[in-house]
């Protein structure tokens, strides 16, 4: 008879001959099985997090680094539903979160036995697919058949597009009972990649369009870093504007921010391409709803293509980096040195400039200060950016030349997992992870450093103005009064990270003007064996001051 530890162990090695290597186990009792069979496999890499919702963004960032599938271990009850957040985020950043929930068994449902709860397609609407393993293995066919759905979950992470999937284990007692030694190997199915190509006839067509398109402009949304795709992109006859999240730090425009304030309708493309996820830029989306172009083209491989700008026109269901290398191509060489692209060229320098010297003179701030730490951060590191305002200053700043990667929770951009993210981002790689966040995400998140030891290439960032200081920085709240936007949303507190970086062992640096932070810097970024916490004192009514100056500055 197949007993839980039996059916566990089959799970793993179906789970590593998929290819998968990291394991996020939260402790409990009716996970147990499962928790012994990824601890006792030679080929996974297991890291426990007594948090649940931590645990999802700790494998949500090892996710963003690897574009692997990671594996998510809970026990039942309200464990699982901590996955949440994180999975709504795995599922816009489209990365392969494998949900391994464990059940009490069916019958128990309702009957207010402890730890029960509605687990069946739980994750509904944010995963690629939910399963339900067998309760009952006494037919052999019952254990082929809960082979065959781990295979075609691991498999559905990653095509057609990748994202979360949920396998809901019911598991009897005894939970603890040793595993068989005679099972047979698994049964796995493995999915052969797949590629997409154009035909002749269809690229005709496209560079029809793109010929009758004397203004073209590619924008390039959260996407992670490659290099070929860098290079096709840089032969365009084509400004290629790029969010901080695009990893193409080297694009024709990086400060679309400064630049679409006051930009005009002859600005706008005639044709727009489009790829990758989401864009951090308000201003961007406002201007290219305002100014539509005539053709509108966005790269996707599969799934829903969004109409983010209104404008869409043709869904070309390919990689991007094959798209545009044929696009480089087969375009003319007479079309290099476009008047468009030069125009592109020349605003974006001009652009540089003004931000420069506006942030070499202004007093010291949050946005002076994020513009001495992305000067400073190590060439090939990777660099996790918090919501609120710091994914809005790097967007705003720019980061050029940089070698390493950069990654944010943009899919539903909350604040509620940007430090465990960040942990599982330097779980995946050995190099220096720097987050930068707000005070009010670094303590809500806070748990995310229960992980022992914290990896010691981790560094974190936090932009402390006690509260939620993005309120006085955007519009919206501005209509509001003064009481109500202290009271209900700047949420002012007292907290600083001391005692959280003592409490996890990490090295703690505190700064509160440019000379200060300026000398801490290169200690903080060297190679340690001790992860650090650098806390950057600023002042709301300075923060608010600067960024209208700015504002000023830029209409």
């Amino acid at each position: 008879m197949t007993t839980p530890l039996d059916l566990t162990a089959q799970i793993a090695e179906i789970c590593a001959q998929h290819g998968l290597i990291h394991v996020v186990i939260s402790p409990g009792s009716r996970s147990a099985p499962l928790t012994v069979a990824f601890a006792r496999h030679p080929r996974l890499r297991v890291h426990m997090m007594v948090d649940e919702r931590a645990a999802a963004f700790i494998a949500l960032g090892l996710a963003q680094q690897t574009q692997r599938p990671v594996a998510l271990v809970c026990t039942s009850g309200t464990a699982p539903l901590n996955y949440g957040p994180a999975v709504t985020e795995a599922y816009y950043q489209q990365l392969p979160l494998i949900l391994l929930t464990a059940d009490r068994p069916p019958e128990w449902l309702d009957q207010q036995d402890n730890q029960t709860s509605h687990q069946r397609n739980l994750f509904a609407g944010h995963v690629q697919a939910s399963y339900e393993l067998p309760v009952d293995y006494s037919h052999p066919d019952a254990l082929w058949y809960a082979e065959r759905l781990m295979s075609e979950a691991l498999n559905r992470a990653r095509w057609p597009i990748p994202g979360p999937v949920h396998i809901n284990i019911p598991l009897r007692e005894p939970l603890y009972t040793p595993p068989r030694h005679d099972l047979p190997s698994p049964k796995v199915i493995q999915l052969a990649p797949v590629e997409s190509h154009l035909t002749e006839a269809i690229w005709q067509r496209l560079l029809t369009e793109w010929y009758d398109a004397p203004k073209r402009l590619v924008v390039a949304g959260l996407n992670p870093p490659d290099k070929a795709l860098a290079q096709a992109l840089s032969q365009l006859a084509a400004p290629v504007m790029a969010d901080i999240t695009a990893n193409l730090s080297d694009a024709t425009v990086t400060h679309a921010d400064m630049l679409l304030p006051t930009a005009t309708r002859e600005l706008a493309p005639d044709l727009l391409i489009t790829f990758g996820g989401p864009v951090t830029s308000k201003h961007l989306k406002n201007f290219l709803r305002k100014h539509r172009p005539r053709a509108h083209w966005h790269i996707q491989p599969s799934g829903l293509s969004p109409d983010t700008f209104q404008c869409l026109t043709r869904v070309i269901p390919v990689q991007p980096t094959y798209f545009f290398h044929e696009l480089a191509q087969r375009q003319a060489s007479i079309t290099a040195n476009n008047a468009y692209l030069q125009s592109w060229r020349a605003l974006e320098n001009e652009a540089k400039i003004t931000l420069d010297t506006f942030l070499s003179q202004a007093e010291f701030s949050e946005f002076t200060a994020m513009d001495h730490l992305l000067h400073t951060l190590p060439a090939d590191s990777r660099l996790q950016l918090g919501n609120s305002m710091p994914i809005r200053y790097a967007n705003l700043i720019g980061l050029p030349h940089f070698a390493g990667s950069i990654n944010a929770n943009r899919g539903t951009s909350g604040i509620d997992g940007t430090l465990s993210t960040a942990v599982g981002a330097a779980l995946a790689i050995d190099k220096i992870t720097t987050l930068i966040t707000g005070d009010l995400a670094f303590f809500y998140d806070r748990n995310g450093m229960w992980l022992s030891p914290v990896p010691p290439n981790l560094r974190v960032v936090i932009l402390n103005n006690h509260g939620g200081g993005i309120f006085r920085l955007i519009d919206g709240p501005g209509q509001l009064s003064e009481a109500e936007i202290a009271t209900y949303f700047t949420t002012p507190h007292t907290l600083t990270a001391r005692h959280v970086a003592a409490d996890h062992a990490c090295r703690y640096f505190f700064c509160d003007d440019s000379a200060s932070l300026l000398a801490a810097l290169p200690d903080f970024f060297a190679p340690h064996a001790q992860a650090a916490i650098l806390e950057i004192k600023t002042d709301m009514t300075i923060n608010g001051a600067v960024f209208e100056q700015f504002k000023r500055l830029r209409s």
